[in-house]
């Protein structure tokens, strides 16, 4: 298994991934908004007029993408937010979410270890993030869809 930073080539393989998680995970217009992302990573451009400066991974184990996941700096704050974080439905429970999140708190505590990280998620993947010392501190109903709220969280 290996964390790397994205490429182009990896496009199809992570898209392939945001879509194995929706809607379950992701409502249907984020996948445009994630297609936006990755195309900003590989351009080198900002993706959000909000971020400094943005990182995006994937996980792969056997030249298999299983998984993607990045983190913004927020200009002008003390903040990083966790984005675009995911594995392959195919995947999951077996650690490969956990070893991405290991990744990026390990890169922020290395290289901006004053900044607070800061997520949204939903409620289905809220307790995660908890058993990883993420607090919720706002909740927004059926803010993504009809079935995903969104839970704002920090540690």
């Amino acid at each position: 298994m290996n964390i790397r930073r994205y490429q182009k080539e990896d496009h199809v393989a992570c898209m392939e991934i945001m879509k194995s998680n929706t809607p379950k995970f992701f409502a249907m217009d984020e996948v445009t908004l994630f297609k936006e992302w990755l195309v900003a990573q590989e351009k080198g451009t900002l993706a959000y007029s909000v971020s400094e400066k943005e990182y995006y991974f994937v996980l792969e184990d056997n030249n298999n993408i299983l998984g993607c996941a990045g983190y913004l700096l927020v200009d002008n704050t003390n903040e990083i937010y966790l984005s675009w974080g995911m594995v392959d439905h195919r995947f999951q429970k077996l650690g490969y979410g956990k070893k991405l999140l290991e990744y990026r708190i390990k890169s922020i505590s290395q290289n901006f270890p004053d900044k607070k990280i800061t997520l949204a998620t939903t409620q289905n993947i809220a307790p995660f993030f908890e058993k990883y010392g993420f607090k919720t501190t706002n909740i927004k109903p059926k803010f993504y869809s009809e079935s995903l709220d969104r839970y704002e969280m920090e540690r």
